[in-house]
């Protein structure tokens, strides 16, 4: 008897986890199509085959800016941070000229325990990878200037840093607005940008990091809002 009741708490418990299996499949599943539609709908190119770290891509262009954002799960990490992408080659320089942060993070990586840490986690990516992840951002830093530019609401949040000759006045009302103000999680909650979201323009282009985005697609369209705002903006200033 007790041998029976065991074995049906065995089958019951393995029954609960294939079911859990089978619906996290579908659920993938109907997510992978709406981004599909929806990516479709605006003009944009979707590929949803999983690659490494990346589980789908986007691809889209807007007045002459060609971009691409993706999906890094992160996946293989011990504390994985899943991270959305959105970038662009089409405007460079030819060293790291814009850093757009939370006031935090800034003052943190902006002093010198900051600066001393970013070299060291620099060196031993190089070590590992063959690539200075940080080495240029510590260097930037050291004559880098803060745009006292932007609301005050803005200000209080965010930190924009720039090499000395990049051009000014291109930070209006519109691209404030996109980076205070995200929309609502499904799931409930709020999503700040000032603690996640980090901007830079490099040699290999401009970019922006979402930390933690949620995966919902309005998240999506305003992350492609923000880069094409951006790239807009300082493409006519630099011109």
């Amino acid at each position: 008897m007790q041998a029976l009741i065991v074995l049906s708490v065995f089958a019951g418990v393995i029954g609960g986890v294939v079911w859990l299996v089978v619906k996290s499949r579908q659920l993938k599943k109907e997510q992978d199509f709406e981004r599909k539609v929806q990516a479709r709908k605006l003009g944009w190119k979707y590929d949803g085959t999983r690659g490494g770290r990346i589980d789908y891509r986007f691809a889209g262009s807007e007045s002459g800016i060609d971009w691409s954002m993706w999906y890094d799960s992160d996946r293989g990490d011990k504390s994985p941070t899943p991270k959305a992408y959105w970038s662009t080659a089409n405007i460079r320089t030819p060293e790291l000229s814009l850093v757009i942060i939370g006031r935090k993070r800034f003052q943190i990586e902006s002093g010198a325990v900051g600066r001393i840490l970013m070299v060291v986690v620099s060196g031993v990516a190089q070590a590992m990878t063959g690539s200075a992840a940080h080495a240029d951002k510590a260097e930037f830093y050291e004559t880098a200037m803060t745009l006292e530019e932007g609301r005050p609401a803005f200000r209080e949040r965010f930190v924009v840093a720039v090499a000395p000759d990049m051009p000014r006045g291109w930070l209006d009302d519109e691209l404030q607005k996109l980076l205070l103000d995200w929309p609502a999680p499904r799931r409930g909650g709020s999503y700040r940008g000032d603690e996640r979201v980090e901007v830079t323009l490099r040699p290999d282009g401009l970019r922006i990091v979402a930390q933690q985005m949620p995966e919902d697609f309005a998240f999506w369209q305003h992350l492609a809002r923000i880069g094409e705002a951006l790239a807009h903006r300082l493409s006519r200033h630099s011109g």
